[in-house]
């Protein structure tokens, strides 16, 4: 996961919520929440960080899951506890072991939140890819309410935050082939990861290079 920084809602959204009888279902422009949620998000999935391309593949995400709001339809409306995600193969699993983010949530409540930079500042990978945290209950959310370190066909989670520890690991050594990473080097190429591009776009899978580059340079200090 990613720290995400919420921004304005689509104005169209905000003139919905003053009807009376506004609920998101009836909501008719939800394209404009997805194409906010892309570029808040640097187009990447708010829970497993894969790359979505465009709308077509944002799934919009209520932290705290509608079934739960039916007493207050109008909180579904609050775009500050949206978020982008993919849609966790739920097209194409042939049992829930395969599907990821709010497809394997379903109503589950959470803890674990990318809104929240002290969250977000707390979770960990391992060298092999996985994800984890040390606190039980968000644990819980990542590896079983979120299913993120699935590893299976077309949610290869794990291998795929692992490449991207090993294409960052290519870079640095096109930099400096020898010895031990020097902090300017491990310094720029953590800018790198924590930016977006020039088209606003971040890595898929960034957050875990972000992890080891942030490692890296705390051990480097002590040395």
């Amino acid at each position: 996961m990613r720290y995400i920084e919420k921004g304005e809602e689509p104005r169209s959204l905000t003139e919905y919520k003053q009807k009376k009888d506004a609920y998101f279902d009836g909501y008719p422009y939800k394209d404009h929440i997805r194409e906010r949620l892309l570029k808040e998000q640097g187009y990447l999935c708010g829970y497993c960080m894969r790359r979505l391309n465009s709308v077509k593949d944002v799934k919009i995400e209520h932290l705290l899951p509608q079934s739960k709001l039916k007493e207050d339809p109008k909180e579904a409306l609050n775009y500050k506890k949206m978020i982008g995600v993919y849609y966790g193969n739920q097209n194409t699993a042939r049992d829930k072991r395969a599907l990821t983010c709010d497809a394997h949530r379903g109503n589950e409540d959470l803890t674990v939140t990318p809104l929240s930079k002290t969250c977000i500042a707390q979770i960990k990978y391992r060298s092999n890819g996985e994800i984890y945290f040390d606190e039980p209950d968000i644990e819980k959310d990542l590896n079983e309410t979120l299913n993120l370190n699935c590893n299976q066909a077309d949610a290869y989670l794990v291998t795929n935050r692992k490449e991207a520890i090993n294409a960052c690991k290519r870079q640095l050594l096109k930099l400096q082939e020898k010895g031990i990473w020097k902090e300017s080097i491990l310094e720029a190429m953590l800018k790198r990861y924590e930016r977006t591009d020039s088209e606003g776009r971040y890595e898929p899978y960034s957050g875990i290079v972000i992890y080891y580059l942030k490692k890296k340079l705390r051990t480097n200090k002590k040395n």
